[in-house]
């Protein structure tokens, strides 16, 4: 190899060098980003409020004590007793008009409902008739009324006929028995093309009702003679 030939190759390797020393060094190479922000995110939560009135007396889910029974409803702290002392033995059947109004700000779905604690006892004295009658012998319908004069029916929100404008005659297939048996039921309502659905609750709305009660001792009337049916009316809404 010529000399000229020998400089040329050694510069060569010189040049290879140099960019595999650039190649392995420490230096720095610029990348591209971008960013956005979805600013100021949080989470809350409105009220679910039930208001139980008898047109007299109400009461609130929102306060420190709630269903005392009996209670006044003074202070909204107290559910008043819908149904007290009546006479079934001369009385075919009992009514109590309730209205349950959504006092918050989100919407309820469902409108639930159960008997609590029912117990039948004597009445004070000793003298009975008959067969004790039991939980099971008092039936029981709630029917929706249109309006806050509890005179014209909107449909049957629990009870036989409940796909109805009216319910049909309370029978032992809903008693305050069953009722308590069961838990919580949804009450119904007409979902715009005459058949049920749950029953709903919007926000600031009211919804007004009548509870009856029937009696249907397995022994007669006699059998209520110095008897007491007491139990429990629960309600509640769920979002």
């Amino acid at each position: 190899m010529g000399k000229k030939r020998t400089k040329q190759y050694l510069m060569l390797l010189m040049a290879i060098g140099v960019v595999a020393v650039a190649a392995s060094g420490s230096g720095t190479f610029a990348s591209f980003s971008a960013q956005v922000t979805n600013p100021g995110n949080t989470f809350a939560s409105g009220t679910l409020y039930l208001h139980n009135s008898d047109g007299t007396t109400s009461c609130t889910s929102e306060s420190n004590s709630l269903n005392v029974n009996p209670g006044t409803g003074t202070g909204g702290n107290a559910c008043a007793v819908l149904f007290n002392g009546i006479n079934l033995a001369t009385t075919s059947s009992a009514t109590a008009n309730l209205a349950l109004n959504n006092a918050g700000s989100v919407n309820a779905q469902n409108i639930k409902f159960e008997v609590n604690n029912c117990t039948v006892t004597t009445n004070g004295g000793s003298t009975t008739f008959g067969t004790a009658p039991s939980c099971g012998d008092f039936y029981i319908t709630i029917q929706e009324k249109t309006d806050g004069t509890y005179a014209s029916n909107k449909f049957c929100a629990f009870g036989p006929g409940v796909l109805a404008a009216a319910c049909a005659a309370p029978a032992n297939t809903v008693t305050l028995a069953s009722s308590q048996a069961g838990g919580f039921a949804n009450l119904s309502m007409d979902n715009g093309s005459g058949s049920a659905t749950a029953a709903n609750l919007a926000a600031g709305s009211t919804r007004y009702y009548t509870i009856r009660i029937d009696a249907n001792p397995p022994s007669g009337n006699n059998a209520l003679q110095n008897r007491k049916v007491s139990f429990d009316l629960d309600w509640q809404i769920v979002s």
